[in-house]
């Protein structure tokens, strides 16, 4: 087939334009694809840097946050007995009624006998004075408001925790078991709770009149938290920690 001079031209234009548009689809595009996708990934990056600077910033103090945290949970703790074996929370009631009556504000117990149950979790409730009040609907409402947030708040009426369950018959004056009652309410650790105070004998009832009383009480436990700075240590050491102590060490 024989082709004039503008065929032959026309024919190379074509050709030029088709190896024009197949590079671009085979090489150039790609490589801007490439670089479409290395700026998106680029400023995502920028945009975690941002993030994590602010991180930075917000944990500097994160070191004196923990530790005022764990001086505080160690001081709200300190109501409650720690978490221990059952020979230990027997010792540890039985404390309370071998008492020296000549040490002042004691009292002098002679139990018979002290059962104490199997660990198992109890339920702590809250006690709260309710004093006689007309409640409306709208009280009711604002009841749930949180003051500090303007949120609806909702608190708890109770929780689990561990515990062992003390049942003993104790015979002794009226001012000595009245005062073995004080003493539990006294304590630094307000979580020995008394669940039944029964007095089966009064006599006369006055000061010199001994009771014949069957107590059951409950001591309730949490457990201890380890200092972060040895959490800290263990975990930069790559060992395996626990962050609370399961036993009272």
């Amino acid at each position: 087939m024989n082709m004039n001079a503008r065929e032959k031209l026309l024919l190379v234009v074509v050709l030029v334009f088709v190896i024009w548009i197949g590079g671009v689809v085979v090489f150039i595009k790609p490589s801007i694809d490439n670089v479409k996708a290395a700026q998106n990934t680029l400023d995502q990056k920028k945009i975690e840097l941002e993030e994590k600077k602010a991180q930075i910033e917000k944990d500097k103090d994160l070191k004196e946050r923990i530790r005022a945290a764990y001086d505080q949970a160690v001081e709200t703790g300190k109501v409650f007995y720690p978490r221990m074996v059952q020979h230990d929370a027997a010792t540890e009631m039985q404390n309370e009624f071998n008492v020296d009556h000549d040490a002042g504000g004691s009292q002098e117990l002679d139990n018979d006998n002290l059962d104490i149950s199997k660990i198992s979790a109890g339920v702590l409730s809250r006690y709260i004075y309710t004093p006689e009040v007309v409640n409306t609907t709208l009280d009711n409402i604002v009841a749930q408001v949180d003051v500090g947030t303007g949120e609806f708040a909702t608190t708890p009426s109770s929780t689990s925790m561990t515990s062992y369950q003390f049942t003993t018959h104790f015979i002794a004056s009226k001012e000595d078991s009245i005062t073995f009652m004080e003493n539990l309410l006294n304590n630094e650790r307000k979580s020995m709770v008394i669940d039944t105070f029964n007095v089966g004998d009064v006599g006369k009832n006055d000061d010199g009149s001994e009771w014949e009383c069957n107590v059951t009480i409950t001591m309730y436990m949490i457990p201890q938290l380890k200092d972060p700075d040895i959490v800290n240590a263990a975990i930069e050491n790559g060992d395996s920690v626990n962050a609370v102590s399961d036993i009272a060490e």
